[in-house]
C-alpha cells in the first residue's frame, strides 16, 4: 500500500470523480458512510449513544455533517459543532443545507464547548489537507477536548497534525483514541514522535481510483499481506533441505550465549534447510542443548571468539548477536569482512556497535546486507537527529552511501532500501520492547535469505512476520508477559496465516 501526501491524494479524488463520473460530494457521502461502518462495529445500538461531532469549515468538516446525518438516521442523538466561518466549502455548506440549522451550534476558537456524559467525540475540524500547523489560538479548543473525560475519533487526521512534515509537540493538535484516515496511511501517522496524539490509526478503503494510486509515485509503502503475497514463496511437493539453504549464526560470549538460541531456534522456525552457530567453546553444551536441531562449531576461546571458520558453505550468515567487543573479536570481525564474498549478510548488536567504531570498515560490507540497528545503536552510526523526518533522511543517506538496507526499529518500524525506497511495517507491539527481540528479527531474517528471498524481501516478510507473531501472541499472552521465545512460539502461527490467506487470494 502506498504512502502519499495530501496533495497526490488530492489529485486522485479529482480522478476518481472523472473516472467513475461521480461528485466531490459523493466522495465525501462514501468517507462518512465507511466511517459509520465501523462506528457501528463499536456500538451496535446506536440509539442508545450519544456523539458530539466537531466539525470545520473545510471538507473534514463536510465529512462530519454527512456522518452526523448519517447517524441522525440511525437514531444515534447528535450534537453538532460548526466553525463560525465566512467562507465555507462548497461542500461543507451543501451538507450544512441538508441538516436542520437547529441541529447546528457554531462556535468560534474562543468559545466553550460542552460535552455530555458518555458522548463520543467525532474530530472532522480538520483534515490531512492542513498544510501549517495551528497557531496559539487553537489552544483553547482543543485543550478542551483533550482534558474532556470523552473517547475520541479523528476522521483522516487528529486535528491539528500536519500529514507530511513535523508538527512541534507544542502545537495545538486533538488528542484521538482512534483515527479513521482514508485509503492510505498518511506519513505522520507512521512517525513516533507523533505517538503522543493518537494511540492508533485504521485505513478505510473509499474505493478511489485503483489506476491513479498505481501511476503515482511514491517512494514509501506500508507492508500488508497483499505486498506479502507478491513474493511469498510455496514450497513445492520435491522440494527438500538442500533447497530451503545452510544458513549460519556468529555470536555469543559469555553470559549472552542466549542470543545465539534465540537467533537459531527463530531461523529453523522459519524455515532454513540446515542451522550453523559459531560461538565461543563454552557454547557447546548450552546449544546442543537447548537447540537440538542446529549444528555448532566453535571457537578456541571459551569466553569470547576470537576467530572466524570457512563461510563459503553457507548461503546465509548473520553476524553479531551476544558478539561482545573484546579485542580479540573485533580482530576476528575484521578478518570475518576480509573473508566474506559479496554475499548480503544480516549485521546485528555488536557487529554493528564494532562498525560503529571502525567507519572505514563500512564500505567492506557486501551491498545489500542488512543492518538492524536498536535507536542506540543506530545514533551510533549515524549520529543524532532532530525528529523522525530528519533521520529518516540521515539513515536514506548512509544506506545510498554504502548500498545497504537499515531497518528503523519502532512502532511501524521502517525499511530504508539500498535503493532508496522506504517500508513501514505494519504489525507489532510494545510487548516486542525487551532484549532478545532483535536477536528473533535476525535468525528470521537470516533463514529467508537463505531460502532465496532478495535482501529486500527479506526484510520486510521477516519484519513483518516477527511482528505478527508477537500480535498473535498477545491476546494469549498479553504485551506485559511477552519474552521472545513466545515470538518465535508464534512463528508458525503467522506463516500459516499467511499461506492461508495466499492461497484463498489464488482460488
Amino acid at each position: 500500500m502506498k504512502i502519499l501526501s495530501a496533495g497526490q491524494i488530492a489529485q486522485i479524488d479529482a480522478i476518481t470523480c472523472d473516472e467513475q463520473h461521480v461528485t466531490s460530494s459523493d466522495l465525501m457521502d462514501r468517507a462518512a458512510h465507511a466511517v459509520f461502518l465501523e462506528l457501528k462495529k463499536q456500538y451496535h445500538n446506536m440509539a442508545n449513544q450519544h456523539f458530539t461531532i466537531i466539525c470545520g469549515k473545510g471538507n473534514n468538516g463536510g465529512d462530519g455533517l454527512v456522518l452526523a446525518r448519517i447517524l441522525d438516521d440511525n437514531l444515534a442523538e447528535i450534537k453538532i459543532y460548526l466553525l463560525k466561518s465566512a467562507d465555507y466549502a462548497s461542500n461543507n455548506l451543501i451538507n450544512q443545507k441538508k441538516i436542520s440549522d437547529k441541529r447546528i451550534q457554531f462556535f468560534t476558537e474562543t468559545d466553550d464547548l460542552t460535552f455530555p456524559k458518555d458522548t463520543i467525540v467525532l474530530d472532522c475540524l480538520f483534515g490531512s489537507g492542513l498544510r501549517e500547523e495551528l497557531n496559539e489560538k487553537w489552544n483553547h479548543i482543543c485543550n478542551q477536548i483533550n482534558q474532556a473525560d470523552v473517547v475520541v475519533y479523528a476522521i483522516d487526521m487528529p486535528s491539528g497534525l500536519v500529514a507530511d512534515h513535523p508538527t512541534s509537540l507544542k502545537a495545538p493538535v486533538i488528542h484521538a483514541d482512534l483515527v479513521y484516515t482514508f485509503q492510505v496511511p498518511k506519513l505522520s501517522l507512521l512517525m513516533p514522535q507523533n505517538q503522543c496524539f493518537y494511540n492508533d490509526f485504521q485505513v478505510l478503503d473509499i474505493q478511489l481510483s485503483t489506476h491513479a494510486i498505481e501511476l503515482t509515485d511514491s517512494i514509501m509503502n506500508y507492508v500488508t499481506e497483499d505486498i506479502i503475497w507478491s513474493f511469498y514463496k510455496k514450497r513445492k511437493r520435491f522440494e527438500h533441505k538442500g533447497n530451503f539453504g545452510h544458513i549460519l549464526i556468529i555470536g555469543g560470549s559469555k553470559g549472552k550465549m542466549g542470543a545465539v538460541q534465540f537467533a537459531l531456534k527463530a531461523a529453523l522456525r522459519s524455515g532454513c534447510g540446515l542451522a550453523t552457530a559459531y560461538t565461543p567453546s563454552n557454547g557447546n553444551t548450552i546449544i546442543q542443548t537447548a537447540v537440538p536441531e542446529a549444528m555448532l562449531l566453535l571457537d578456541d576461546q571459551s569466553s569470547y571468539i576470537t576467530n572466524i571458520p570457512e563461510l563459503s558453505s553457507y548461503q546465509a550468515i548473520g553476524i553479531g548477536v551476544g558478539l561482545g567487543t573484546a579485542v580479540e573479536t573485533v580482530k576476528a570481525f575484521s578478518k570475518f569482512l576480509k573473508s566474506i564474498s559479496d554475499q548480503p549478510i544480516v549485521v546485528d548488536a555488536d557487529a554493528l556497535n564494532i562498525l560503529a567504531t571502525n567507519s572505514e570498515w563500512w564500505s567492506a560490507i557486501p551491498p545489500n546486507s542488512i543492518l538492524t540497528p536498536h535507536p542506540k545503536e543506530l545514533s551510533r552510526i549515524i549520529g543524532t537527529w532532530t525528529d523522525d523526518w530528519d533521520k529518516l533522511e540521515k539513515v536514506k543517506k548512509f544506506a545510498h552511501q554504502y548500498q545497504l538496507n537499515i531497518l528503523v526499529k519502532g512502532a511501524n518500524s521502517a525499511m530504508v532500501m539500498a535503493d532508496g525506497t522506504i517500508f513501514f511495517n505494519s504489525t507489532g507491539n510494545v510487548g516486542m520492547a525487551t532484549g532478545g527481540s532483535g536477536d528473533v528479527l535476525t535468525g528470521i531474517l537470516t533463514a529467508l535469505l537463505g531460502q532465496g528471498y532478495s535482501p529486500k524481501q527479506a526484510l520486510i516478510l521477516g519484519v513483518y512476520i516477527h511482528g505478527r507473531a508477537a500480535d498473535i501472541a498477545v491476546p494469549t499472552i498479553g504485551k506485559y508477559s511477552l519474552l521472545p521465545s513466545d515470538i518465535i512460539s508464534f512463528l508458525p502461527h503467522a506463516f500459516l496465516e499467511i499461506e492461508k490467506n495466499a492461497s484463498l487470494i489464488s482460488r
